[in-house]
């Protein structure tokens, strides 16, 4: 097969978008643009979703050491015990934070799988849950630490340290996102791979999958857009069967043969 010029990445992305009946030339670029092309989409990914949620609640809240000692209520962890003026409850790049220091303990029960995480303070301990790729839970008694003393000035310390956690977030975050990408691709291009035989089409499950990470893209762009600006509709089971019914199309559409497409023209 002859190679075709070399697609730029936006140029790939245009074909992966608008134009699936030409996806086949995507066949004949080489594997190494294919996997930077899914490298630089599933960044954006999650720069549009997680990097873009915490740069609007920065922005909100006037930056990290403003939020601490002018918006956070203030508190202080002395003698094993968590004291707060009133409760807390926010969201930030996909993590749930509540605090409620009326509580001696941490209710389990109000944790949701709808964050990537979540983590719940009370008076006598914190409980950290994660989601993201396999769900875990922490528990920390604030009675190890009686010798400590913690508040709003000592958190200011925290800030570089902070910052740190949010990048490796953002990196948690781009790994889940490529692992999950993968496997809906993985299984769209199951189906697609055995209609074609069942068809009796001489096609390779590789160049199936290959071409699923491109029909994958506009879905994968548009629910990230939608559900950093809040739209429920994105997240919801309908959107779910509405992108891997249209990957589905769109995938398949690169196989439709040359007669067919004349037909259905």
């Amino acid at each position: 097969m002859e190679r075709t010029k070399k697609l730029s990445w936006l140029e790939q992305l245009k074909i992966a978008c608008l134009k699936p009946r030409e996806y086949p030339r995507l066949l004949q670029i080489g594997k190494g643009r294919v996997v930077c092309f899914f490298i630089v989409i599933s960044f954006l990914i999650t720069f549009l979703g997680y990097g873009m949620n915490v740069i609007g609640f920065s922005v909100s809240v006037g930056g990290t050491k403003n939020f601490i000692m002018n918006r956070l209520p203030e508190f202080e962890l002395k003698n094993g015990t968590l004291e707060m003026d009133g409760a807390l409850n926010f969201e930030l790049g996909g993590f749930h934070i509540a605090a409620d220091t009326s509580k001696d303990q941490v209710d389990t029960e109000e944790f949701s799988n709808a964050y990537g995480g979540e983590v719940f303070l009370a008076k006598k301990e914190a409980v950290i849950r994660l989601n993201a790729m396999q769900q875990t839970q922490y528990q920390i008694s604030f009675t190890n630490f009686k010798n400590a003393v913690f508040n709003n000035k000592a958190m200011l310390g925290l800030v570089p340290a902070i910052h740190l956690f949010i990048g490796i977030m953002f990196l948690v975050n781009w790994i889940a996102n490529i692992l999950l990408y993968l496997l809906l691709c993985w299984f769209i291009s199951l189906f697609v791979y055995m209609n074609q035989k069942a068809r009796n089409e001489e096609i390779s499950f590789g160049k199936v999958f290959r071409l699923s990470i491109y029909a994958r893209v506009i879905f994968e762009l548009l629910e990230t857009l939608g559900t950093t600006a809040g739209m429920g509709f994105f997240s919801g089971s309908l959107w779910m069967i509405i992108s891997y019914l249209g990957s589905y199309y769109l995938l398949g559409m690169a196989f439709v043969k040359t007669e067919d497409k004349k037909k259905s023209e």
